[in-house]
């Protein structure tokens, strides 16, 4: 190899090397605050959030903060916080450099992507004020070069200030003062040692260790801090020892200005940047008005049925459940408290066991969190996909929202026999009609490693020839594997469920057809709109408008649609899915709660009553409702209130009936449309064939072009030829009684379906 050749290379990769580094360069300069902004880092303007029907729904700014100088914080404030955050804060000139290096070995070693640990104060301050909460290398260079610019605008002391005065204290308290009026009705200039080291200690997680909802918690890390105020040279001996005896004692004031739909309105803070044209916008201190989709009348509606329907719930859960001793442990292990007794105060892993099983006021706390009926209530306008109410969950009092789980977007659940629709679109569409007869017996298939599955009947039963429609109707699981086995491929109904708007990862093998899968409720809703919008679904639309302090529109946002699935084959799923409010499953919509519009809808109950949902719609309204346990191993402990039906139905036909009660909604009760080209055809009673003009004993059967030429053709109740041949994976699905589920690759992690088709189910 010559000299010059290796001089070419070696220059070819100074230039690759120069590039990457001028554009890592580049982009970290771009997100760098500016002179004015780190000389001025106070809010300026709130940033307003407006329902569709002009009702203000929240402000977006430093939430209830009172700024205060150093000198009206007691002293013990902010030695608690270098103690426990920042030993040499007054050493270094914002980046600890020997931590830096520790840190930055650490996350090498053990391959994170997402970097971890090393921030000083001023780091924090540096992330909070001006950067993003995302732990990436270039938000991190960012953080470290604001952090050596904030030391060369501000004192230590400002900083410190400037810290205790935004940071997050949990309850909704923002800054040291608010805190301090939140949990002891006092001003920070008196707060004590122990009290100092309490609001301290909410920094690691509000949630955790907020002294009003978790006092053991709280305590315990409350003196931990103390202990490493001792070891700072911060207090002495003696009065580390008097703080830690003294008891905790609250003068809680709880922060309730949290809006009308707090989910809603944090969903929007988290997502509203991801516009291109709001780049660079600071939504908590630019004095935005964001313009929503939000109907506030429909918002309250939802949350009273939400409210509602869990309590009564969590009342039926609580008289029947008995948490086993071996969940206890597991729950006890994966707390905070254990692993803290563990890792950080050396505790030997028995003894910390023991001590917590002990602490019954710590432990039934703790299993009351874990036992917390959680709902979901997400509504579109499917005609434009505006949302128009958004329930998160089943907290709606001064609990520190931002930090809850929101179950319309981030839960993803297996959604059961809610999945089913997709299933049958697929066949309708293929020209399979809706009274085409399958047998409703158990079909046994290999799967992947050898090993036998049954999908069954949720209660076991089994039937004769059975309609498509019967079926759905009733949820039979049976017949819907069967179909999926005889005419369609797992790819085909994913394809068919792409089609319609969800974008989850699928499971390619045969237990899809049963709703293994899992979808979060804004996804599914988003599907179900193809129903109600005569095959269409549209992109969820939760703003239309953001404008500037000056009234500028700065961003817009307009409706989009996709053709999900042909209007015909739409249309007579819309007629099938009406069924099982009127005959179905979901009858109880009608005879309990006395819905009278043309409603559709889909109930879905998977494995031990893990997951209940019901997704229904009108022409004018799409709804989705979850209820579940955050930790699965967590369910429901009967089909008696358990099941879709029982469990989700309720709070969605009393949202459904309230919002079409309300006058000022104008919301008519229309038909859904029927295209031109689906054919009806009066059918004598529960047989197939047409009826003639005599026969009192008619129903209407709905077909599209294609599958009436086949029903023409008299081929509809020939036996077909699988398309399914082979293996079908591991489809873990209800009612597989035997043998043991098996474990191939391409197994769903959790149970399928088990939907009720008699009696109970239909009540």
């Amino acid at each position: 190899m010559s000299k010059k050749f290796v001089m070419k290379i070696a220059g070819l990769l100074l230039v690759v090397l120069l590039g990457a580094g001028a554009v890592f360069g580049l982009d970290l300069f771009k997100g760098l605050p500016s002179v004015q902004e780190l000389e001025n880092p106070k809010p300026e303007l709130a940033s307003l959030v407006y329902s569709e029907d002009g009702k203000l729904l929240h402000k977006f700014f430093l939430k209830n903060r009172t700024f205060v100088p150093l000198r009206s914080i007691s002293r013990w404030a902010p030695a608690a916080l270098i103690a426990t955050e920042d030993v040499t804060f007054y050493q270094h000139w914002g980046v600890d450099l020997r931590r830096l290096a520790i840190a930055l070995g650490e996350n090498i070693i053990k391959g994170r992507t997402r970097w971890q640990g090393a921030s000083t104060i001023t780091q924090q301050l540096a992330k909070n004020l001006f950067l993003t909460q995302e732990r990436t290398l270039s938000r991190k260079a960012k953080e470290l070069v604001t952090a050596v610019q904030l030391e060369r605008t501000y004192t230590k002391n400002e900083i410190l200030a400037l810290y205790l005065n935004t940071v997050y204290f949990g309850s909704g308290a923002y800054g040291i003062e608010s805190a301090a009026q939140t949990y002891f009705g006092k001003p920070a200039s008196q707060l004590t040692i122990p009290e100092s080291a309490t609001l301290i200690a909410t920094l690691k997680n509000p949630t955790a260790y907020d002294p009003s909802k978790d006092p053991s918690s709280s305590l315990a890390r409350r003196n931990l801090i103390i202990g490493l105020m001792e070891k700072a040279g911060f207090i002495t001996h003696a009065q580390a020892v008097r703080a830690k005896a003294t008891p905790l004692v609250l003068h809680y004031t709880p922060v309730t200005q949290q809006g009308l739909a707090p989910y809603f309105t944090e969903y929007i803070r988290q997502t509203i940047k991801s516009s291109s044209m709001l780049e660079g916008v600071n939504v908590y201190r630019d004095g935005l008005t964001i313009q929503t989709t939000l109907d506030s009348r429909m918002q309250q509606y939802a949350q009273q049925a939400i409210g509602e329907q869990a309590a009564a719930l969590q009342a039926q859960f609580d008289r029947s459940w008995r948490c086993p001793e071996s969940l206890k442990i597991q729950f006890i292990k994966e707390s905070a408290r254990y692993k803290e007794m563990v890792n950080e105060e050396g505790v030997p892993a028995n003894t910390a066991l023991a001590r917590l099983k002990a602490d019954s006021a710590w432990l039934n706390n703790l299993l009351h969190q874990k036992t917390r009926v959680q709902m979901a209530l997400i509504a579109l306008d499917p005609s434009n996909g505006h949302v128009k109410a958004w329930v998160g969950g089943t907290n709606f009092g001064p609990d520190d929202y931002r930090y809850q789980f929101d179950h319309v977007w981030q839960a993803k659940r297996q959604p059961g026999s809610a999945f089913k629709p997709f299933v049958y679109a697929a066949a309708i569409d293929q020209g399979i009609p809706a009274n085409y007869r399958i047998l409703d017996q158990p079909l046994a298939l290999k799967s992947g490693n050898g090993g036998v599955w049954v999908a069954r009947n949720a209660e076991g039963g089994s039937g004769g020839m059975t309609t498509l429609r019967d079926a759905l109707a009733h949820s039979l699981n049976q017949v819907t594997v069967r179909l999926a086995y005889e005419f369609l491929s797992p790819s085909e109904i994913i394809s068919y469920a792409r089609r319609m708007g969800i974008t989850s990862p699928m499971q390619p093998n045969l237990s899809i057809a049963l709703g293994t899968s899992e979808v979060s409720p804004l996804e599914l809703a988003r599907a179900y709109t193809t129903f109600a919008n005569n095959g269409a679904w549209c992109d969820v639309l939760p703003v239309t408008k953001v404008l500037d302090k000056h009234g500028r529109v700065i961003a817009e946002h307009q409706p989009s649609s996709h053709l999900g699935l042909d209007p015909a084959t739409n249309y007579v799923m819309v007629t099938m899915l009406k069924d099982v409010i009127d005959r179905g499953t979901g009858i109880a919509a009608r005879t309990r709660y006395g819905l009278d519009m043309e409603v559709a809808g889909k109930t879905g109950t998977t494995q031990s009553q893990r997951d209940a949902w019901f997704a229904g719609f009108t022409p004018k309204l799409v709804a989705v409702v979850w209820a579940g346990f955050d930790d699965e191993r967590i369910h429901f402990t009967s089909m008696e209130y358990g099941q879709g039906a029982r469990a989700a139905l309720p709070a969605w036909a009393n949202f459904m009936k309230k919002c079409y009660s309300d006058p000022s909604l104008k919301l008519e009760k229309t038909y859904f449309p029927m295209p031109d080209n689906v054919i009806a055809v009066p059918i004598a009673g529960s047989s197939t064939e047409p009826s003639d003009v005599l026969n009192r004993n008619v129903s209407v059967e709905y077909f599209t072009p294609k599958g009436y030429a086949r029903y023409q053709a008299g081929d509809f109740n020939r036996a077909p030829q699988p398309v399914n041949s082979g293996a079908v994976g591991n489809p873990d699905s209800t009612g597989a009684q035997q043998p043991p589920v098996p474990t191939a690759p391409t197994a769903p992690t959790a149970p399928a379906s088990t939907d009720s088709t008699g009696s109970r189910a239909r009540r």
